[in-house]
């Protein structure tokens, strides 16, 4: 593959990232797609060339903040929440041990969309072989109303054993963890795993909260 033909196909991987998650930073997108020498610079030129192609949209809100990229008007409202969703998977894919291998989802419906997740992680330790599954749940405002665990209690309720995310392990069946990121200062009372942490913790080390169990 030449040098053309390589930057078109990195323009796509770029495309097909935005279309799957929505709305990222130039930060976020140059931690997925480029890893390399002078990646800064590099997903700088990309970005503003796809930008002036019309290919993708590109957000400024104020110039103290980085620039968004999306494919088509995202709500400003929701913009936020995508931006967290993506930092979660950013640091899911740089803190990724070598036999690890990593699924993951984003807007990932539960029995038909009675529940819809953030994003779905499946994470298969060769080492172990050992298969997890985590629900990603961004909440901002869970001081103010948080219901994530009346609906997941709800979604336990109906018979979802079957289910593709289902733990099968060769004595029981496990429904998945539930993440729960926030800065709220949230306590979870539940029979589900639900773990919470806020975005520094995160950052820091997630899978030492999400594989715990």
């Amino acid at each position: 593959m030449n040098y053309v033909e390589f930057g078109k196909a990195r323009d796509e991987k770029i495309i097909e990232l935005i279309a799957a998650g929505t709305a990222f930073t130039r930060s976020q997108i140059e931690r997925i797609i480029f890893r390399q020498k002078d990646s800064k610079r590099k997903a700088q030129l990309r970005l503003q060339k796809l930008s002036n192609e019309g290919r993708i949209d590109k957000l400024i809100r104020n110039p103290h903040e980085p620039a968004i990229y999306s494919i088509g008007k995202v709500h400003r409202r929701t913009i936020d929440h995508w931006l967290i969703i993506n930092e979660v998977y950013c640091s899911i894919l740089s803190q990724k041990k070598s036999h690890y291998t990593i699924k993951w989802k984003w807007s990932y419906p539960l029995m038909g969309g009675k529940l819809w997740a953030d994003a779905m992680l499946e994470v298969y330790d060769k080492l172990s072989k050992r298969r997890h599954v985590i629900f990603i749940e961004v909440e901002r405002y869970a001081d103010k109303r948080f219901e994530k665990d009346a609906k997941y209690a709800a979604i336990v309720s109906m018979n979802w054993t079957k289910e593709e995310w289902a733990i099968k392990e060769p004595t029981r069946i496990l429904f998945p963890a539930i993440l729960i990121v926030t800065e709220c200062d949230l306590k979870v009372k539940s029979e589900l795993d639900f773990f919470v942490a806020n975005m520094s913790q995160v950052k820091k080390d997630i899978y030492s909260i999400i594989l715990r169990r």
